[in-house]
């Protein structure tokens, strides 16, 4: 059930995502924006970017595949990939950035003092302000407050800041899930560990990763899966979920019973990384109230992306 608190969120949510900026007399609140004159330093700062103010953006650090654009508004196929300045995908040429000419670089992720160095580095190299918003996952209302600050966008921002404050903290009270293993990749035996960013959102809702041996992403062996012996394997590639549904050795436990398999979606991007970022608020509200909640993900999917079918893609327990 709604209640009227959480009504009022998805109210705010929606009429941000519908652009409902005008005043009773029909008049603009704030002049037309500038257009993409904001680059993102890698992908977790392009989706931020896109959430907030999507003309702003200057291109992907990474161009997403043809599903994904395909999922996204058509603005999305026209930017070009710029490469990335931070970790992550093709790296982008200092130059070629700065003959965009950009009144300034986000970027998103860790902001510890590594990567504040390397954001006085390049902000000194490249001329433009760089600014750097942390990423922790329970930190997504403030980031997208702070982007919609720097992006002026302020009230639309504050309206996703609202909602996404509602997801994590429904999500943090989610009932605790089963030991699981998250398997990356065509042949699953690339994982990210218990405490990665990768599997934040699973272990953030009471979920119990079986992976140990590092904080990271790294790979591993059937034999290692096999002596964790988890509950459930979770996904986000089909390939794998179809090679893997059959298979009795990533399906038989160690007790002789069958263990779970779940496939989360990844369209346009990953509900748990893929990358990690504003996209994870997908995956922690379907934790949150994994038996309904489909108007929370609707109006949560269309103001990340711009875009919501009749029925978002949903998760699928093969048991």
């Amino acid at each position: 059930m709604t209640t009227p608190g959480r009504r009022s969120v998805l109210l705010g949510l929606g009429a941000a995502a519908a652009g409902l900026s005008q005043q009773a007399c029909g008049s603009p609140v704030r002049p037309p924006p500038r257009g993409r004159d904001v680059v993102a330093a890698g992908q977790p700062a392009a989706l931020l970017i896109w959430a907030i103010a999507r003309e702003r953006l200057a291109g992907w650090p990474r161009k997403p595949d043809g599903r994904a654009l395909a999922a996204l508004p058509a603005l999305a196929a026209t930017l070009p990939e710029t490469g990335a300045l931070a970790s992550g995908g093709r790296p982008a040429s200092p130059e070629a950035i700065a003959a965009l000419k950009p009144r300034l670089v986000i970027d998103y992720g860790d902001a510890d003092p590594e990567h504040q160095g390397l954001a006085a580095r390049m902000r000194a190299r490249l001329g433009v302000d760089w600014r750097l918003i942390d990423g922790a996952l329970p930190r997504i209302p403030e980031a997208f407050r702070e982007a919609g600050r720097l992006l002026d966008a302020a009230p639309g921002a504050e309206a996703l800041a609202d909602a996404a404050g509602e997801v994590i903290e429904r999500w943090r009270r989610a009932p605790a899930g089963p030991a699981f293993y998250y398997a990356r990749g065509n042949d699953g035996l690339e994982t990210g560990f218990r405490g990665a960013l990768a599997t934040e959102v699973l272990e953030g809702a009471g979920w119990t990763n079986v992976a140990e041996g590092s904080r990271h992403i790294g790979r591993v062996t059937r034999e290692q899966v096999a002596a964790w012996d988890p509950e459930a394997i979770v996904t986000l590639d089909p390939a794998f979920a179809r090679a893997a549904a059959d298979d009795p050795v990533w399906r038989q436990r160690r007790g002789g019973g069958r263990r779970a398999l779940l496939l989360l979606p990844a369209t346009p991007f990953g509900w748990v990384d893929r990358p990690p970022s504003v996209n994870r608020l997908l995956g922690c509200a379907w934790l949150a109230d994994p038996e309904g909640g489909w108007m929370d993900l609707t109006l949560l999917s269309r103001r990340l992306y711009g875009m919501a079918p009749a029925e978002i893609p949903r998760p699928w327990w093969i048991r």
